[in-house]
């Protein structure tokens, strides 16, 4: 006799991308019963995610729109000798929205499952045993039609051959109204003596604001004095008064230019564990959505060659997403960076921006990214050695 799974789904990590796909289900699949685990004491954790509204396709929309937290018409990018204004609209999810909206589809957690419902379980530990097993606690085992592996990354897992993305950000509440409307997504100071830096500022309304230092270096490591200087320096030319901090966030974002490791889980795997985000930028948010959509859409026997099969085809544009990371970190010098950041802004026009930023990009855009690359500061040997150290295979 045949047991019956007693899940549709179970996903495995209550992040973004886990918290994304439960939605694009119960949208798309409104019959299919879904397990969402947590090995946290809470979904979402504490984060801010920010994206063009151009990385999400218009399919996704229709369930991913009401997670959406805060909308600005465009943002700005300052560097020394450059202040441009891009006009793609701007947008951010919430740990606190997305945690929110997930709830919601549960009804509440715990529970046992009917169709249509979503049961939420967290503060367990998990583990996959098998493409459609998962067990709970370390004792309880629970079947399921289809498993999904979305755990990201490992807190302190460092992969060979890459750089870093740090970042701390300080959300205040002010005493005056914030005087920008829109984000800055750069904001470039000009001592670069400490590698590529920049202050990024989203002003969530009159009188609240984010503003998140962001360090790319070889090491994974965030100045935190540093941080507080920018940050404070920020606020006294804001004019906005007093400010009282309201939440602190703080990671690290790995930005890999080898070749990734061969995974051999039991289970397909989504958001960084499985590679679906965008190793150039760090941004989590358009490979995450089409992640989601695509476990959605497919028939549940078909999800893992479904993402297999989506995987091989932006193969591409992952590889490219290195090149640049390998460019970034051994080809120039630290003090020198942030220059081919001014130039791809600078250079590129807006529908060339979106595509990059969306995962998108074609050769043609590819190629004008390369063109006149990089400006000055160049370590062709450190770059050449880059390729001969690296313990796995080249980059494709």
């Amino acid at each position: 006799m045949t047991s019956v799974p007693e899940f549709d789904y179970g996903i495995v990590g209550g992040g973004l991308q886990g918290c994304l796909v439960a939605h694009a289900l119960a949208w798309h699949r409104p019959e299919a019963t879904v397990l969402l685990l947590e090995q946290a004491d809470e979904l979402c954790g504490n984060h801010t995610w920010s994206f063009h509204e151009t990385d999400v396709a218009e399919s996704a929309k229709s369930w991913f729109d009401p997670l959406v937290a805060h909308r600005w018409p465009g943002y700005r990018v300052r560097f020394p000798t450059l202040s441009r204004r891009v006009k793609i609209p701007y947008a951010t999810i919430t740990s606190d929205r997305l945690r929110e909206g997930t709830r919601s589809l549960a009804g509440g957690a715990g529970g046992l499952a009917r169709p249509g419902r979503l049961v939420v379980r967290t503060g367990e530990s998990c583990d996959i045993l098998a493409p459609n097993a998962v067990r709970l606690g370390g004792t309880a085992d629970v079947s399921c039609r289809v498993v999904l592996d979305c755990r990201g990354r490992a807190e302190g897992g460092s992969p060979g051959g890459a750089g870093y993305q740090t970042f701390i950000g300080h959300e205040y509440e002010t005493a005056r109204c914030w005087p920008a409307a829109e984000p800055t997504v750069m904001d470039v100071p000009a001592d670069q003596a400490a590698g590529f830096e920049f202050l990024y500022e989203l002003p969530l309304g009159p009188d609240r604001v984010l503003l998140e230092y962001t360090r790319f270096h070889e090491e994974p490591v965030c100045p935190e004095s540093r941080a507080a200087a920018l940050i404070s320096a920020r606020l006294a030319e804001a004019g906005a008064g007093s400010a009282k901090l309201i939440r602190t966030e703080h990671g690290c974002l790995p930005m890999p230019y080898a070749a990734p490791a061969s995974r051999d889980g039991p289970s397909p795997a989504g958001g960084y564990a499985g590679g679906w985000y965008h190793a150039a930028t760090g941004y989590s948010m358009p490979l995450a959505v089409r992640f989601a959509e695509l476990v959605a859409r497919a028939r549940p026997d078909r999800v893992a060659a479904e993402i297999a099969s989506a995987a091989a085809e932006d193969r591409l544009r992952r590889g490219f997403a290195r090149f640049l990371n390998r460019l970034l970190f051994c080809l120039v010098k630290p003090e020198d960076r942030w220059k081919i950041f001014r130039r791809f802004y600078r250079v590129l026009p807006e529908e060339r921006i979106a595509r990059f930023y969306a995962h998108r990009f074609t050769v043609n855009d590819a190629a004008r990214i390369m063109i006149g690359w990089p400006p000055i500061g160049l370590a062709p040997i450190r770059f050449a050695r880059s390729f001969v150290s690296l313990p796995g295979p080249l980059p494709t």
